[in-house]
């Protein structure tokens, strides 16, 4: 059973193209020592004066209208998967369309992505800009952090991966794909390793401290669109226009298994923090939630009317896990954008309903079926209880 619980009107004046989710505990603040070994500065944080004295869960969006930003989600008291979202910031500095987003592993800053070739790092409690850096004259893509949170990444279409320092924004070292237009990347959990994905279908996989090539696989047929590590690092998961994903074991690059439940092209894929489940996205419309071990679809989210264009799994407490989506339209039209969070509705969406860029959240059962109000441009959460 699914009920509107907020609605929050004009979250972007454009479409939104990117989302990220991020959490700060106060005094939860580890570095792997794979990746630090002991020898590096820790990860950057803002001012210990701004930092909130109890737990924050933040969430940033990026959109077509050059805007980045963070949002507020407090969980309800009553168990419902429920709660409230607020806009703390609204962050301006980005001259063309933001397309990536990303929050660092402490909950602390996130970095935006733009067609104008900068990659901004902004302080999450203040929304102050701590860094601006200059990827021109291509573009930067997809951005990460580095699992460390000492680093972040983005790929471009010359083909090349940049890996910067994240206080400093010194440039570190730069990865060649040998010229393939890189429109996804993904650290492995442990740090070790970059993967990416190019439109031509070729995988790539470097170890970052060398910068060896360590894999180039042909993938796809078609480009892909996401790709991402499995929690231990041993699976590397990809999806692409092809309508395909594909597991592959990362020590060998050998193909593990082929998954084609969807109708069309699959644009993002992530694994579940306890690796138990992945979930996908395509523009056929559909969500997927799939067992990881068996490597078995489990449920669909059929209610969409357009392409789904992202899909990610939020750390949760132990009883739960977030899925989530989000979805674009085919049409140049703009109009105003809202927030929504919802968990409900079996009603199919009314033929007036606005075309707007919106938030929104949903809480489920993995075997509840629902349709849902649904806007363009929206990002969705799904609570599996």
């Amino acid at each position: 059973m699914f009920s509107l619980v907020h609605k929050q009107e004009n979250a972007h004046t454009e479409g939104i193209w990117a989302c990220a989710w991020g959490k700060f505990i106060p005094g939860a603040h580890n570095n792997p020592p794979s990746e630090t070994n002991g020898t590096e500065d820790p990860e950057p944080t803002p001012p210990t004066e701004n930092l909130p004295d109890s737990e924050v869960q933040y969430l940033v969006t990026g959109g077509l209208d050059d805007t980045v930003r963070v949002w507020k989600w407090v969980d309800s008291d009553d168990g419902s998967g429920g709660g409230q979202l607020s806009k703390l910031h609204t962050l301006e500095g980005h001259s063309l369309g933001v397309i990536s987003t990303a929050v660092n592993p402490a909950g602390t800053i996130a970095a935006s992505s733009s067609l104008d070739s900068t990659i901004k790092l902004w302080n999450l409690h203040t929304g102050e800009q701590m860094e601006s850096l200059d990827c021109s004259p291509v573009e930067s893509w997809s951005v990460v952090f580095s699992p460390c949170g000492q680093h972040v990444a983005t790929g471009n279409h010359a083909g090349k991966i940049n890996i910067y320092q994240a206080k400093g924004g010194e440039h570190v070292s730069t990865l060649d794909t040998r010229g393939r237009f890189t429109y996804t990347i993904a650290y492995s959990q442990d740090g070790k390793y970059i993967a990416s994905g190019a439109i031509d279908g070729f995988i790539n996989v470097f170890e970052v401290e060398s910068g060896k090539l360590l894999h180039t696989i042909e993938g796809h047929a078609m480009t892909i669109r996401s790709i991402t590590f499995s929690p231990d690092s041993q699976l590397l998961l990809t999806a692409a226009d092809d309508g395909h994903m594909k597991l592959y074991d990362f020590a060998s690059g050998k193909l593990a298994k082929t998954l084609s439940h969807h109708a069309s092209w699959v644009l993002s894929v992530d694994f579940s923090p306890d690796q138990m489940r992945f979930v996908s996205s395509s523009s056929d419309s559909s969500v997927k939630v799939w067992d990881a071990r068996q490597r078995e679809l489990l449920h669909t989210f059929t209610s969409h009317t357009d392409q789904v264009s992202g899909s990610y799994c939020t750390p949760s407490p132990p009883t739960q896990t977030r899925f989530g989506a989000r979805a674009t339209i085919k049409t140049a039209a703009r109009s105003p954008a809202s927030v929504m969070i919802r968990t409900s509705s079996s009603t199919t969406p009314p033929s007036d309903v606005p075309l707007f860029p919106a938030i929104e959240l949903f809480n489920t059962t993995l075997t509840s079926t629902f349709r849902l109000f649904y806007p363009s441009f929206t990002l969705d959460i799904f609570t599996k209880l």
